[in-house]
Formats: structure tokens, C-alpha cells, sequence
């Protein structure tokens, strides 16, 4: 009989900052992800934010698993997904490392500082597309006042060439935009680096420095997941081409903490 992992995930779902800027962090009401695996490994040697390798890792699960995280069924949900029939006894485990899909389901939305005048609330909106541009580039367009509505974005790569669609359709855009994956410097909620390939490719991955290592004993342990998904969106105001609001809604880190007991 296979041994499963008891997951227990906390969901923190806090108020939106009462103030108001040009660019804010707001919180998401949907933030939907698919992890693609999920490995706990012995050794990383992390490089930058953006550059880490693994070695003498084991694979938890390995099939796609979709899960709203500010969902609190989501730890039910996970609970179901890895067994720990491969982790070796007297091994020591220092990281946990998912591979997630760059697609992300999201929706939410937030007050932010008009360019022009005012504030606005700026919203999600399953309207938006690309306009058939490349989506490791581009960014959708959010939508002003309203309710949000969930849409599917990608998560983009660094580059300098990015594009912010100001509309629905991207007929109206900011190009040469800059994207560079900056984690928040607290490691112990954003992860220590994250590998997002600079093409299409569907998948990235983060590594996670689990709070205290842990060496495998005779019983599974428990895995205790986090999540928080305050300032897990990024709202911005902009300025379209007629000289009127515009905005963009984007995925940005959900806060993430995992810890392992073992039960002996």
C-alpha cells in the first residue's frame, strides 16, 4: 500500500491596500495553476533569481494536477496528488521544487492612480487576447470598472521586447516593454529562484528552501503548504492611444511556504 503525503494548505486572504498608485499589488479572487510535478531534492546550487540547478532530487508526482489556490478545498486537492514511496529513509531533504504550467487562470482586479485623473478600479476580463502576438511577450489588457471575469494568461519571459495590450484586440499597445523576474526579497514566502524559459515553452519551474530539512524516517511525514494570494495580482493604469484610461492585470508571486514533519 502506497504511503501518501498528508498536505495541509493554509489559504491567507487579506484586504487590498486602501491606497491608491499608478501600479499596484492587488489580490486575486481566482489564481488557478496546473502543477506539472513536484520533486523534493537534496542538494541545489542556486545561482541567481533566475538561474538554480538540483541534483539527488525524488519526483512526488508527475501527472498535471489544476488547483485554485485561493480555493480552500485546494489542500484536499493536493493531498491526492504525491505519495512518498520513493523518498529514502536517513535521506535529508532540503528543497522542494514544483514545475508549474505558464498558464495561469486568474481574476481579480484593483484600485489604481489615474495617468489623467482620479483613480479607477482596474478588472480582469475574459475579453482580452494577445492579437495573435507571441504569448511568452505579451500581456493582456485588464478592463476599467466592472466585475472581473477569469482569463487565461501566460506567464512571461525576461525580455526588453514585451508588449502591454491596451485593448482587448492588442490593436492599441506599448511595445519594448521590459519584464525581469525580480522575487520579492523574502525567501521564506517567494522561493529562493525561479527558471522561466526565454521561448513558448508550457513550463517553468521554482525552488523552495524547506523551512528546517528533514530526514526521511519509517512513517510518512506531513507536509504543510501556505499559500496567500494578497498581492497576487499586479494592476497598472496606463494611457491608450485616443489619450483615455487603460490598464492591464498580470499574475504576479502568490506567497508559498512549505514545511515537513516527520511523525516520529
Amino acid at each position: 500500500m502506497k504511503k501518501f503525503i498528508l498536505f495541509i494548505v493554509s489559504i491567507i486572504i487579506l484586504s487590498s491596500s486602501v491606497f491608491a498608485d499608478t501600479f499596484e499589488k492587488v489580490n486575486a479572487e481566482q489564481y488557478t495553476v496546473t502543477i506539472q510535478s513536484i520533486k523534493m531534492c537534496e542538494d541545489a546550487t542556486i545561482n541567481s533569481e533566475t538561474s538554480f540547478s538540483v541534483s539527488n532530487c525524488i519526483t512526488l508526482g508527475n501527472s498535471p494536477l489544476t488547483v485554485d489556490i485561493t480555493s480552500t478545498t485546494a489542500g484536499t486537492t493536493i493531498g491526492k496528488y504525491a505519495d512518498t514511496t520513493a523518498l529514502v529513509a536517513g535521506t535529508t531533504y532540503r528543497y522542494f521544487v514544483p514545475t508549474l504550467s505558464r498558464t495561469f487562470t486568474i481574476s481579480g482586479g484593483g484600485v489604481v492612480d489615474s495617468h489623467i485623473s482620479g483613480s479607477f478600479t482596474c478588472n480582469t476580463t475574459e475579453d482580452a487576447t494577445r492579437g495573435g502576438f507571441d504569448r511568452h511577450l505579451t500581456q493582456l489588457a485588464g478592463k476599467i470598472g466592472g466585475s472581473p471575469t477569469a482569463v487565461n494568461v501566460f506567464v512571461p519571459s525576461a525580455t526588453s521586447d514585451g508588449i502591454i495590450c491596451k485593448n482587448n484586440a492588442c490593436s492599441d499597445r506599448q511595445t519594448g516593454s521590459t519584464v525581469a523576474h525580480d522575487i520579492p526579497d523574502d525567501t521564506t514566502l517567494y522561493g529562493n529562484a525561479i527558471s522561466i524559459p526565454t521561448d513558448n515553452s508550457d513550463n517553468f519551474e521554482i525552488i523552495y528552501t524547506i523551512t528546517s530539512p528533514f530526514t526521511m524516517k519509517d512513517l510518512p511525514p506531513i507536509i504543510t503548504m501556505d499559500f496567500g494570494t494578497k498581492g497576487a495580482l499586479e494592476a497598472e493604469a496606463m494611457v491608450d492611444g485616443e489619450g483615455n484610461d487603460a490598464c492591464r492585470v498580470g499574475p504576479s508571486y502568490p506567497k508559498f511556504r512549505v514545511t515537513v514533519t516527520n511523525l516520529e
